[in-house]
């Protein structure tokens, strides 16, 4: 290779190293800033909240959702329980939803506090999804100045965060409007105002009998024969019990067949039944097929004896006679 051709090699290379060379583009330039407040920042919001059960349906008192808010049935069983969850959404300009404490004060029908439920973080998507379904069953109520809109906005934008804590109630729990009171704690300490709202543990009428079989054993023409109960609530011991497994006072309604007695021919029943509710309770009288309601009251969470008697005014000696007892309670109002 002459001399020539050396100095264009050396020139071309010089070339392309100038092309890579090229000068960057100049980097956008963004203001920033922060404030520092005094007295430990802004105090966290609660911007809605709601309750819900353990359902499908997420309030079993209203499966349909025709009424605002929440409604609940008692469990209806002895001793058992309802487990209500109580659910908030939370935000904070300082923390967003990462506040330090979240609880639920709630409080009876009565105005008498009945227990402070300690709620958690709820992690996404979960929570977005829960907040969804609670508000399109009609659930949720919202602070003042939020909506349903605006609430899914921060949780998207993970500016807010969703908060639960669960408790029950007891069977025997009294019915009515619960007041919820839910408030937040963001991590300087700084408590926000309270957002309240109410469920309904709806009113329900429940009694729970002992036993299946009523036997008046031998009785003699025109003489009133009493069978009596007892206050132990024992399966099959042959001494009728009735409890209240509702959760409002009842009273026991009572009917019966005629037994196969009939009438005689002045169209008068050939039998006629009594009945009572505790040891001091009031005689109630009655003819068959006719349905009395017991007036003594069995009040929430109480067992007492019922006692039964018949007055056979006209039969068959050595006949059998047998029929059917219906056994049921209303709510005393």
């Amino acid at each position: 290779m002459n001399a020539r051709n050396k100095t264009l090699t050396v020139l071309m290379v010089l070339a392309m190293a100038t092309v890579w060379m090229i000068a960057p583009v100049a980097a956008k330039e963004v203001e920033t800033e922060v404030t520092i407040p005094l007295g430990g920042g802004s105090p966290p919001v609660v911007k809605c909240k709601w309750e819900q059960d353990l359902t499908v349906y997420l309030e079993d008192g209203d499966p349909m959702h025709l009424t605002l808010g929440s409604q609940f049935f008692p469990p209806c069983v002895f001793e058992g329980k309802k487990t209500v969850q109580y659910w908030a959404v939370i935000t904070d300009e300082e923390d967003g939803g990462n506040v330090k404490v979240v609880s639920a004060d709630v409080y009876e029908p009565n105005g008498n506090f009945k227990y402070q439920v300690p709620m958690t973080k709820v992690a996404k998507p979960g929570s977005i999804d829960a907040f969804k379904a609670a508000a399109d069953a009609g659930l949720v109520h919202y602070g003042l100045g939020h909506d349903y809109t605006s609430v899914l906005e921060q949780l998207d934008e993970c500016l807010a965060e969703v908060w639960m804590g669960e408790a029950d109630l007891d069977y025997h729990q009294m019915a009515g409007d619960y007041e919820v009171r839910v408030i937040a704690i963001d991590q300087a300490d700084n408590p926000s105002s309270l957002l309240s709202n109410t469920f309904l543990y709806m009113h329900v009428a429940a009694c729970e009998f002992d036993f299946t079989r009523v036997s008046y054993g031998n009785v003699s023409i025109c003489t009133e024969k009493w069978i009596g109960g007892d206050k132990i609530f024992s399966i099959g011991d042959g001494k009728p019990t009735v409890r209240n497994i509702g959760n409002v006072p009842c009273q026991i309604v009572i009917e019966q067949s005629d037994m196969g007695f009939g009438k005689d021919v002045t169209n008068n029943w050939n039998v006629s039944f009594d009945a009572r509710l505790g040891v001091n309770g009031i005689n109630i009288y009655y003819d068959p097929y006719v349905e009395v309601t017991l007036p003594d009251v069995l009040d929430r969470c109480n067992t007492e004896k019922l006692d039964f008697s018949i007055h056979v005014k006209k039969g068959i000696a050595g006949q059998l006679y047998s029929g059917k007892m219906y056994l049921s309670c209303n709510e005393y109002e």
